[in-house]
């Protein structure tokens, strides 16, 4: 019990247990005390706390020449406030992904000041939420996936009309996201020819030039029937968890590293899927 509570403390909490609250749990005859102690971490600002500090580091939360104090604090508190809440993760990575205004106003958006552009927005969202790393598709196959160019470029072409305009505000100034209106695609280089949105296995896309591509991308992404979205998210906290993804490492999911425990990996989605 005692070694229970001191790794189930740091690894939610990132902090040690009070004394005299490991008195009361080992002396607890309950025989249901741990799931209680559990549900108890949770929900503490502790739990907001800590893995606020986590999202943050990954989703690249920096204070930067264009984006002062006042933006940074605010994305950070927009990241705890949705661990503090238990937001779905859907609608975490929705809001994230689709957010348009000053980041001031709407702190979600300074992701996309700080990831700037189409490339770098459709890499990071594939390692991420994904699981994936496409980046060797960019210039040629990848030579350890079934990812090639259009692949990579069908990815990147859901980023193709995001407009950053810098605020006017000359101190602590904020970057303003919006829709810049038109057909989304991106050109292949090597082929010379446009390549339209499409999810990764997906069918390419032909968007309205008035809709957001961003939103096609996380309907695509937030599907029940997406094979990458929920695996990297169990995977990313087993390996938090017990120190080891079971694809490791947790955001390199190609066929050629299979997971060490397909049955518990795919049990592990279904379960998070089924929670909504």
């Amino acid at each position: 019990d005692a070694t229970f509570m001191r790794r189930l403390c740091i690894d939610i909490t990132g902090s040690l247990p009070a004394g005299d609250a490991v008195s009361k749990f080992l002396t607890d005859k309950d025989p249901n005390k741990r799931d209680k102690l559990i549900d108890q971490l949770l929900a503490s600002p502790r739990y907001a706390d800590y893995f606020a500090n986590k999202w943050n580091s990954v989703l690249r939360n920096q204070r930067t020449t264009t984006s002062g104090k006042t933006v940074t604090f605010g994305f950070h508190k927009f990241v705890r406030d949705s661990m503090a809440s238990n937001v779905p993760y859907t609608q975490f990575v929705r809001t994230l992904l689709t957010a348009s205004g000053d980041a001031r106003a709407n702190p979600a958006a300074n992701w996309f000041a700080q990831v700037s552009t189409p490339v770098t927005q459709a890499e990071d969202v594939a390692q991420l939420f994904l699981g994936l790393r496409i980046q060797c598709a960019h210039c040629h196959h990848h030579p350890y996936e079934k990812w090639n160019q259009d692949d990579y470029f069908g990815m990147t072409a859901f980023f193709s009309r995001v407009k950053r305009t810098n605020g006017k505000q000359k101190k602590d100034r904020s970057m303003i996201i919006s829709h810049n209106p038109g057909a989304a695609k991106m050109r292949n280089p090597r082929t010379g020819k446009d390549v339209l949105p499409a999810g990764l296995d997906g069918e390419p896309l032909t968007i309205d030039p008035k809709q957001d591509p961003r939103v096609k991308l996380v309907e695509w992404m937030t599907a029940p029937e997406n094979p990458f979205f929920a695996k990297a998210l169990v995977n990313r906290y087993w390996r938090h968890f017990f120190g080891r993804g079971i694809v490791d490492p947790e955001d390199d999911m190609r066929v050629t590293n299979p997971p060490s425990n397909p049955e518990l990996l795919a049990a592990l989605e279904e379960s998070f899927i089924k929670s909504n």
